[in-house]
């Protein structure tokens, strides 16, 4: 029965996550990966697990996001953009994250991430620079987000709501001196809202589900310009392959990861060259180092990339993540 509660909720997810791959318009990365974390099984160092820090206890991590990204014709890319079209020739970005939870009760805890962005790109825009070399880095937008675990019986049950603040980096600029469009920016200058729900269940002392699903709320930013929506639906197992009462653990992670979002828009208008649906297979390892640290590795690989307009790809990202409770 207990089992039955659990695996009904699954089947409703699965259900949202169909209606909203057919129904969005989607996204072209993994916008949210990094989000203290990524996916449901990385324990002390994620806010959207359905777990939760005990009372008065802090948890102090560190995010790495590297995320490659297919490699485009410069001249074909200057050619859309001289036809008025969105083009870019991103080549990585890398995002280095401080992040710092904090359980108020044993069922409401707090959380803020402060990033430092990197992005590389070939300049495809101004004419005499083709092709060269460009570098955009600053802070990154902070993410401040609040759980309330309201339900822990047969499984766990926590809501999520939160702001991403716009402290990051809008105006940096290329060799031309010209702005950097907003996608290229390591801040977008909007304040969003997040709202969201997560939910896990262990069936033993060897195999963890977690689920989540997250509303992004983009506004207006820098430049007038406003990216789209995101829902974020994700569905992991953690699987223990050393006991958890031995020190080290070894844990396998497996996970899938949807992305959906409408499209952006730029002064009032709808940017063709945007949105996406993308969808990650997200294998990984971590391991509880001592009752305190905790590291993480993942690598979410797009299996399915329907994007809006011309619009690159993502080859890969590569995740890793370490905490300290205390």
């Amino acid at each position: 029965m207990k089992s039955n509660c659990f695996i009904r909720f699954c089947v409703v997810a699965c259900i949202s996550l169909i209606f909203f791959t057919i129904n969005q318009d989607g996204i072209y990365a993994c916008d949210l990966c990094s989000l203290g974390g990524f996916g449901g099984t990385t324990g002390a160092i994620n806010p959207i697990s359905a777990e939760s820090p005990k009372k008065n206890k802090y948890t102090l991590g560190y995010v790495l996001e590297y995320q490659d990204w297919e490699s485009v014709d410069v001249h074909k890319a200057h050619e859309l953009h001289e036809e008025g079209r969105d083009a870019h020739a991103r080549k990585n970005d890398i995002s280095n994250s401080v992040f710092l939870g904090y359980g108020i009760t044993d069922a409401f805890s707090i959380s803020l991430q402060v990033p430092y962005v990197e992005r590389r790109s070939r300049e495809v825009h101004e004419h005499d620079l083709l092709g060269e070399d460009q570098k955009s880095t600053g802070l990154g937008d902070s993410i401040l987000l609040g759980k309330y675990k309201f339900y822990d019986k047969q499984f766990g049950l926590a809501g999520i709501f939160g702001l991403k603040v716009p402290t990051g980096t809008t105006d940096e600029r290329n060799e031309a001196g010209e702005k950097f469009e907003s996608e290229l920016q390591s801040g977008t200058g909007s304040l969003d809202y997040m709202l969201g729900i997560s939910a896990n269940k262990k069936f033993n002392h060897l195999i963890i589900l977690d689920g989540s699903l997250l509303y992004h709320l983009k506004t207006e930013g820098d430049q007038d310009y406003e990216f789209g929506d995101i829902i974020r639906a994700t569905i992991g197992a953690t699987f223990n392959v050393i006991d958890k009462e031995k020190k080290p653990t070894l844990n396998l992670l497996s996970e899938v990861i949807s992305q959906f979002a409408n499209k952006d828009e730029r002064e009032g208008e709808t940017v063709r060259d945007s949105g996406g649906t993308t969808i990650f297979f997200a294998p990984g390892i971590s391991s509880q180092l001592t009752e305190q640290l905790k590291i993480t590795l993942s690598v979410p690989v797009p299996v399915f990339q329907a994007l809006g307009g011309e619009h690159q790809e993502l080859d890969f990202s590569v995740l890793f993540g370490m905490s300290y409770s205390f």
